[in-house]
């Protein structure tokens, strides 16, 4: 039950965070650099070592459904690149046994660029999606993922203070 409702914490701290993301936008995070604030709560449930698959794919399947509904896209690109970008990250996490805030940062980014680049191959596909130069693209998916690099050990911290779960246990 600890693991419910750590999980209802982080979807409502992320359903906050997008209301003031949305509300305050422009003035915050200039277009180009405009991080994905979810990302680094689902890598921090992804990297704990406390918090069961199952519970971390519904987690980021619920983060996922909410940027579709903040954004405007179509149900389920977010919702599908949020839970493979959570599978990824807890593949990483268990490969991967050096933790911190460098290994945070780079997860983050890499997957970032990752996830972004697939988001607009996704989107090019769908009725009504946008077309991008390629400087455009190239600049848009960079400054997304470092923003979204920057901000990660807050949303790590977040994660970890509001889901006891993710703590992760000193070596």
């Amino acid at each position: 039950m600890h693991g419910v409702r750590g999980s209802l914490r982080i979807v409502l701290a992320i359903f906050v965070i997008l209301l003031v993301q949305t509300a305050f936008g422009r003035v915050l995070a200039p277009y180009p650099f405009t991080p994905v604030l979810g990302l680094p709560f689902v890598f921090a449930l992804a990297t704990a070592p406390f918090v069961r698959v199952l519970r971390g794919v519904l987690t980021a399947f619920a983060v996922g459904y909410l940027y579709d509904l903040f954004t405007g896209n179509p149900l389920g690109i977010h919702t599908f690149l949020f839970v493979a970008g959570y599978l990824v990250a807890w593949l990483c996490g268990y490969v991967f046994s050096f933790r911190g805030i460098p290994f945070e940062m780079s997860l983050t980014f890499i997957l970032s660029l990752v996830l972004g680049g697939l988001l607009e191959a996704i989107r090019s596909f769908v009725p009504g999606g946008m077309s991008w130069s390629g400087g455009a693209l190239a600049l848009s998916l960079f400054g997304s993922s470092v923003a979204t690099a920057l901000v990660a050990p807050l949303g790590f911290a977040l994660a970890r203070r509001l889901d006891p779960a993710a703590e992760r246990s000193v070596a």
